[in-house]
């Protein structure tokens, strides 16, 4: 789907114009998905790159909340504009230290975490039988926590039919899965992006519930973003999510009339220039 193709669909949400812009300077904290959130098209916009280092460089923490792999996420952390990475889902923070040196948290003993996902990995494994279309994700072998099926990464054209009866099969197994704009991701019990989220900026940057409230902006794009758009006032969807919203109970309050990394840029821009109004 091209970006002009977004502007015919519905949007639920309110425009950006609608955000107050106190609210913009009272900002501190972006926390944002990254497959079609950050990227668009399966690359990162230098539009993208530009946004994540104009927020860098007027204090605003940017802290990317994926489904992605832990490698993955250790190379976003190290390589991109970014102040650490909540990575697979919720399971780990990679944190930055001041010397740029990286720390791992994990939402409970990595060991405990490794062994649980053996036994989902089994239990994925075997459910895939009866789904030929549907394989685990390329980056399985760079994951710490979960697994994660790929539907629609390379999965060409994507296989949205398989993608929902399987995660329904899981789902029935008594499995914690959820579907991201490309993967359903499997992990334990127990935690989300929200509780995750929670967490780090209690524990690691000190706010409290109230200051999370008026400090930090969410941005997301798909079903899986569901905990933080029902948590954070300050809520966007990038206008890819349009095509979602009619399975979603909580919706972003706000939204781009730009797709994926370019409504991230877009954002961006709209936060910087009330800032500076």
């Amino acid at each position: 789907m091209s970006t002009s193709d977004f502007s015919t669909l519905t949007l639920s949400s309110l425009a950006l114009s609608s955000i107050d812009k106190n609210a913009c300077q009272n900002l501190r904290f972006i926390l944002t998905d990254f497959d079609d959130t950050l990227t668009w098209e399966g690359q990162l916009p230098v539009e993208t790159l530009r946004a994540l280092a104009q927020l860098e460089a007027n204090g605003i923490k940017v802290i990317p909340v994926t489904g992605g792999c832990a490698g993955w996420s250790d190379m976003i952390a190290r390589a991109l504009p970014v102040d650490g990475v909540i990575t697979e889902g919720g399971a780990c923070f990679i944190g930055r230290t001041a010397d740029r040196h990286l720390t791992y948290s994990f939402w409970r003993d990595e060991s405990e975490m490794r062994a649980e996902q053996a036994d989902i990995l089994a239990q994925v494994t075997a459910l895939l039988v009866q789904f030929p279309r549907l394989r685990l994700a390329r980056d399985q072998a760079y994951r710490l926590t979960d697994v994660a099926i790929d539907y629609a990464q390379d999965v060409k054209p994507a296989a949205v039919a398989e993608k929902d009866a399987c995660l329904a099969a899981l789902i029935e197994l008594g499995l914690n899965a959820k579907a991201s704009s490309i993967h359903i991701n499997v992990c334990s019990q127990g935690y989300d992006k929200f509780s995750m989220a929670q967490r780090v900026l209690t524990e690691s940057y000190g706010l409290s519930e109230t200051q999370q409230q008026e400090q930090v902006l969410y941005v997301g794009d798909a079903p899986n973003d569901e905990s933080m758009f029902a948590r954070f006032p300050l809520s966007v969807g990038v206008a890819n999510i349009a095509e979602h919203l009619s399975i979603m109970r909580h919706h972003p309050r706000y939204q781009t009339t730009q797709p994926g990394g370019l409504g991230f840029a877009e954002l961006a821009d709209f936060v910087l220039s009330s800032r500076h109004a």
